[in-house]
């Protein structure tokens, strides 16, 4: 049983990292996690993948616009 949920709990954490990198979900990192700080390299590294997604859901609708006016 612990060994079925500790791969549970890692599947379940391997999920939320790939929506979040697939835009599919927004993550905003705390200063602090636990009394330890977070690195400003991984908050960095956060914002850049939710500006990309922000990038890559304006282009999807520029062009689902473009493809609809030449229908």
């Amino acid at each position: 049983m612990r060994f079925v949920l500790g791969w549970a709990v890692k599947l379940g954490f391997l999920a939320v990292v790939y929506l979040a990198m697939t835009g599919n979900l927004k993550v905003q990192l705390p200063e602090t996690v636990l009394g330890h700080e977070v690195p400003a390299q991984a908050r960095q590294w956060v914002d850049r993948n939710n500006q990309v997604g922000d990038i890559a859901s304006k282009t999807q609708t520029g062009f689902k616009q473009i493809s609809d006016s030449l229908k």
